[in-house]
């Protein structure tokens, strides 16, 4: 495989997710990633509705609709919030392009973002993931440079490389939200694929403020699964979970001391499920999560979303 099988972008594929974010939002987000696009973009553009506010609902539709007028339009409808992981699978397994864009709602590719991971992807075969510098608050914001191999890739904005990630089993779906980005890039590392950070691209990430529900849901959610992954690919799994154990308390006292309560109940509660996650790691340790997994996975329940060739405004007979 070289570049010379290259025929520009129409074999990206853009999976747009969307749950709850305000319209405005995502018209920031949609004129940014349009022009990523570009004119005449004929990819598959899959709006996954996942539990998804009605308004948010109508935005988005409209956006897809307008921005994006000789992409397929597809929609994937799920009535129940899937999370990340298993609403990406879904949607990944409904795409057809030899690579999918995964990002984040809540930010803005820079023009040349697609365009440049997808050239990095066709000069590495070995590379099943591709990932911009990403900077906002809280992010590494890499400085400009060329292409490296990185251990880790997050799921904020990834070009992936379709069959392949499929094959090689997706995102595991036990991760509900949070580190399954973490958790794939090393499955994929210990089976030998590339991921490759490309800090000459740029997306920009804007992580607008939250609510007291949404700071105390962030981190009952990364809590939670941050224990499960640590304990699933740790050298030393009792040892290592105990040593997190131990620190637990002084990051509640941390939440605190900054007057963040409900963050600091986050992690309280997601303490509590350790020893749940303990058992469920070292079911994952047992029988590793793979492609035939993943294959069986989403045969059973390709049926729980309704997938859909149009941005029409959805039914209400439903």
């Amino acid at each position: 495989m070289t570049s010379s099988t290259r025929t520009g972008i129409d074999d990206v594929d853009v999976v747009l997710l969307v749950h709850r974010e305000p319209p405005e939002l995502l018209a920031r987000h949609h004129a940014a990633l349009s022009a990523a696009t570009g004119p005449g973009w004929r990819g598959r553009a899959l709006l996954v509705e996942n539990a998804a506010a009605p308004a948010t609902s109508a935005a988005a539709r409209a956006e897809v609709a307008a921005r994006y007028p000789d992409a397929d339009q597809w929609v994937l409808r799920s009535p129940r919030n899937l999370g990340f992981a298993r609403a990406m699978d879904l949607a990944l397994d409904a795409c057809r392009g030899r690579y999918v864009a995964l990002v984040n709602s809540d930010g803005e590719p820079d023009p040349g973002m697609l365009r440049r991971l997808a050239g990095v992807l066709d000069a590495e075969p070995r590379a099943v993931w591709a990932a911009p510098a990403v900077e906002g608050p809280g992010e590494d914001d890499d400085p400009p440079g060329p292409p490296y191999e990185a251990g880790e890739l997050s799921g904020t904005a990834l070009l992936v490389r379709r069959a392949e990630f499929l094959a090689a089993g997706g995102f595991d779906p036990l991760y509900f939200f949070y580190n399954e980005d973490r958790e794939a890039s090393r499955r994929l590392r210990a089976a030998g694929h590339l991921l490759l950070r490309v800090p000459d691209s740029r997306f920009r990430h804007g992580k607008d403020g939250r609510s007291a529900r949404g700071v105390f849901l962030r981190e009952w959610h990364y809590g939670r699964t941050v224990q499960v992954l640590l304990a699933q690919h740790a050298d030393r799994p009792v040892r290592e979970a105990a040593a997190f154990l131990a620190r637990r308390p002084r990051a509640v006292a941390r939440h605190l001391r900054d007057g963040d309560l409900p963050g600091a109940a986050g992690i309280a509660l997601a303490t509590l499920e350790l020893p749940r996650g303990l058992l469920v790691a070292a079911a994952r340790r047992r029988r590793p999560w793979d492609g035939a997994r993943l294959a069986a996975w989403l045969e059973e329940h390709r049926a729980d979303v309704e997938l859909s060739p149009s941005c029409a405004a959805p039914s209400r007979s439903r």
